[in-house]
């Protein structure tokens, strides 16, 4: 029965991906939201349900909900530049422009390495770099001749910087998702204020598009922190996580 479940999911969400490009293709943008947020409550979604779904919703020029999608989908897939492409346009249409304070050239690489390699090809590397580091072991252990050994020092050095490197990238990846969590703001005009109450100081207004980090939530109120380093409550229901 399980079985037979899935596989009849799998049908709709096909069904419903299809459904959805062709009313894209004609034009008619909120029929084809519908039908790419019913293959997301099935569970059946994937990067393109979410670019796609993006796409409908940037075409009916809710920007929120389209960046949304366009943030989701990049969590699954970081080298598309179709996706990285619509994403900065949409993010032209915003209002607040928050700037980030200046970051070392080093950490700036780095950052841009956990963007572009996805959770798995990260995986994938380590894995296989690890096996050359293992190779080149093998080789300056037991090799006879001194060329073979050098093949093998080499092997081993580099090999294993590789993937130590790789394997960074992972577990930082890992510990990103896990840890810390980024939201979009969903409505038009938002005060953030200092403590979690409606009569608290307003300390910033912040609008609908702007990507935030989240942290504490207490009760109906969310605590956020903007990438220029200011925080702020605002209500939970005025955002959405990505």
């Amino acid at each position: 029965m399980l079985l037979f479940t899935s596989l009849a999911h799998a049908d709709e969400a096909a069904t419903l991906f299809q459904q959805g490009n062709q009313a894209y293709q004609a034009g008619d943008y909120e029929q084809a939201a519908a039908a790419f947020a019913q293959i997301i409550a099935l569970k059946k979604e994937n990067w393109q349900v979410y670019y796609n779904l993006g796409n409908a919703y940037f075409k009916q020029r809710k920007t929120g909900l389209a960046i949304l999608n366009y943030e989701r989908a990049s969590r699954l897939q970081r080298a598309s530049e179709d996706l990285q492409f619509n994403l900065d346009l949409a993010n032209l249409s915003i209002t607040d422009r928050i700037l980030a304070p200046p970051r070392s050239a080093m950490l700036v690489w780095f950052e841009g390495a956990l963007i572009f390699f996805s959770h798995e090809q990260a995986a994938g590397y380590a894995l296989f770099f690890w096996w050359g580091a293992l190779l080149g072991l093998i080789f300056l252990l037991t090799g006879r001749k001194e060329s073979l050994r050098s093949v093998g020092r080499i092997l081993t050095w580099s090999s294993g910087a590789l993937c130590l490197l790789f394997a960074s990238i992972f577990l930082l990846q890992w510990y990103e998702q896990k840890t810390e969590q980024y939201g979009i703001v969903m409505e038009q005009r938002v005060v953030a204020r200092s403590s979690p109450g409606a009569d608290a100081t307003e300390v910033f207004i912040i609008h609908e598009g702007a990507k935030v980090k989240l942290q504490e939530q207490t009760g109906a109120w969310q605590r956020i922190r903007l990438a220029d380093g200011k925080v702020g409550w605002l209500k939970a229901e005025s955002v959405a996580k990505i």
